[in-house]
């Protein structure tokens, strides 16, 4: 008598590559609407996968980023500085508003008395 027992003899040795492909096949005999259940369940699987992880490195940023915020205090421009700086920008923004509204046309030229004609072009070239 062998040393294996009836419930180990029935698994795969390849394990969920067998029961991924016995699934696939299940689900495409179903037909399209069987594939396109077992995508979206293998989707939304990686999904939440993808989601812990990105949570999980972001708690490590945001510790990492705290912690360095501690260590390094950096001392931001004086408000003298600052001030000057957005004044500015915007004495900049109303220059460039100003200029473009002053290079708009104001009126509309009238209409012509007579449309144009191809014998106005032929008085002119003779």
């Amino acid at each position: 008598m062998t040393s294996t027992t009836k419930p180990d003899q029935g698994r795969s040795t390849t394990g969920t590559a067998a029961s991924a492909l016995l699934g696939a096949a299940s689900a495409a005999s179903k037909g399209p609407a069987g594939v396109g259940l077992l995508l979206a369940k293998q989707g939304y699987g990686l999904a939440r996968k993808q989601a812990a992880q990105r949570r999980a490195v972001t708690a490590e940023r945001i510790a990492e980023a705290n912690r360095t915020r501690e260590l390094v205090t950096v001392d931001s421009g004086s408000r003298r500085t600052r001030r000057v700086l957005v004044f500015g920008a915007v004495a900049a923004v109303v220059g460039g508003v100003m200029f473009f509204l002053g290079r708009r046309r104001n009126e509309v030229p009238p209409p012509a008395d007579v449309p144009p004609s191809l014998t106005d072009y032929d008085d002119t070239s003779s």
